[in-house]
Parts: structure tokens; sequence; C-alpha cells
């Protein structure tokens, strides 16, 4: 049998089976690097929107806790909020935190 020979039946289907088998190989590694790309997308914004949500979560709470918090001037004893920096009354500026009692 010379090299240019004509290809058998079986031949043809050998060849095609190895092109489908790997033409499949690299579909199915394409799908897998497209469903792991998604998936790390997907935790990824996720993860993020669980940051914005904790920051709001924590603006919410100092906000009430500064409505709350009162400072107490050493010198005159006058309560004032905590978002001023002196005393408005003497005008010191140390401070002496007085935290809200909490009802057990």
């Amino acid at each position: 049998m010379s090299a240019g020979r004509p290809n058998t039946q079986w031949e043809k289907t050998l060849a095609e089976t190895f092109v489908l088998g790997f033409v499949a190989i690299f579909a199915l590694l394409f799908f897998g690097i497209v469903v792991v790309t998604i998936r790390f997308a997907h935790s990824t914004s996720k993860d993020e929107h669980q940051k914005e949500l904790q920051k709001k979560k924590m603006d919410i709470i100092d906000k009430h806790f500064i409505t709350l918090v009162r400072i107490e001037c050493p010198y005159c004893r006058t309560l004032y909020s905590s978002n001023v920096p002196e005393c408005p009354n003497c005008g010191a500026l140390t401070k002496k935190i007085l935290y809200p009692k909490i009802l057990d």
C-alpha cells in the first residue's frame, strides 16, 4: 500500500471521532471557565452588597448613638450633645462622657 491510498470508512470515522472529542473537550473547558467566572463575579458582588449594608447599619447606629450620648462638663456640670467640641456654657474642652443607661 502506498502513501496516497484512499481512506477507508473506518479511518474517516476514527478521524471524525477524534475531532469531535477534541472539540468536546475544549467546549467543556470553555463552559467550566464561564461557570467559574460567573460564580466569582456573583460572590464578589454579594460580598460588596453585604459590606454596603453593614456600613449603612453602622451609620444608622452611630447616628442614634450620638443622639443618646451626652457630655457632662467637669467644671460647670452642663450636659450637652457629643457632637459639640466644647462646653456651650463655659467653653471647656475637657469632656466626661455619660452613656445612656440600658434597661435590662
